[in-house]
């Protein structure tokens, strides 16, 4: 085991968002609705109590900001994509009111059928960027509950491609236990240029560099090693880190790109990553930036670290985005 793969105890950070949710639940905030935390047996007291954390099933779709609840999970459906631990928990959306997949979806699902808005964002990390193109895996139209029913997508979630063929791995399901990207934006430069965009995002995550963490080697030599063009690949090469989380599952992802770029699937000349934390998550923001740090000169250029606030910071002042801006200062930043 390598020195520097410290284990993260709770975070301040993560101990921070959890008393923050646990106010807003406790005082039945119109941030969650209303909405009551699931119930669990306490042994000592012989007794049922409401988590602080974790909201009732049959209510969980109140974590979602209200006006894309219906609209989330008609595009989950719609796009068969398995939302965060439902085979495991048997229902959906996610109740834990720290879900980074919840918190991206609140973040962003509201805009994503605004081209103006996503080209707004996207520009102030990309400059270069002069054009946002419709989805290319995301049914052509969904419904918005605030755009006309056939609104191209110009932001997907839970972004997978090919991944069987281009990863060698076992599915290519969303959200499911493949290499997935969390919001994927395609675009065009200034130059005529297509441009990839892999977005990553966290929230309060901080991760265990321990040995039971550690990816197989195995399972990286089967998938993944071919997959490195030296002349080309943002990775020199596989590093050491790239056996744990948070570098393991950023290594993917830039194959993934880079595969898609590499064999035409669609057109494609380069891709930009963007890793989304809040700047209060110094752990995670850490990990992020020492995944930087091993890339190739080239991909140092192409790879970005955004806080969400500031990612959304171009909205400001735009009346339609209000409403979400105050939810978001309310229940996050």
């Amino acid at each position: 085991m390598q020195k520097e793969y410290n284990k993260y105890p709770q975070t301040k950070y993560q101990t921070q968002q959890e008393s923050r949710q646990r106010r807003l639940m406790r005082s039945k905030s119109d941030v969650f609705d209303g909405a009551d935390g699931e119930l669990f047996f306490i042994k000592e007291t012989k007794s049922w109590r409401p988590s602080s954390k974790i909201i009732r099933h049959s209510e969980s779709s109140k974590n979602l900001f209200k006006p894309i609840r219906q609209a989330a999970l008609s595009y989950f459906e719609l796009n068969d994509i398995e939302w965060w631990r439902q085979s495991e928990e048997h229902y959906f959306p996610n109740g834990h009111v720290l879900s980074s997949q919840i918190h991206c979806l609140n973040h962003l699902f509201a805009i994503r059928a605004d081209q103006d808005a996503v080209l707004k964002i996207i520009q102030a990390i990309l400059p270069e960027i002069t054009e946002i193109l419709p989805s290319p895996i995301d049914e052509q139209f969904c419904i918005m509950e605030t755009f006309p029913y056939k609104t191209p997508s110009y932001i997907s979630f839970e972004f997978t491609y090919e991944n069987k063929t281009l990863l060698n791995e076992r599915c290519n399901k969303r959200g499911a236990n493949c290499t997935s990207v969390d919001a994927f934006v395609y675009a065009k430069d200034k130059e005529g240029k297509f441009v990839l965009i892999p977005i990553e995002w966290k929230y309060t995550e901080a991760y265990e560099k321990t040995d039971d963490k550690k990816i197989k080697k195995s399972i990286v030599e089967e998938r993944y090693l071919g997959k490195i063009n030296a002349e080309k690949s943002h990775l020199k090469e596989w590093q050491d880190s790239y056996y744990w989380d948070p570098h393991y599952e950023l290594a993917r992802q830039s194959l993934l790109m880079e595969q898609i770029i590499e064999t035409h699937s669609f057109d494609a000349d380069y891709y930009q990553h963007i890793v989304v934390c809040p700047v209060g998550n110094t752990e995670m923001c850490e990990d992020a930036l020492s995944f930087k740090d091993s890339l190739s000169e080239i991909g140092k250029t192409h790879f970005h670290i955004i806080d969400p606030q500031e990612l959304l910071a171009p909205l400001e002042g735009n009346e339609k985005y209000s409403k979400l801006l105050e939810y978001l200062r309310k229940r996050y930043w």
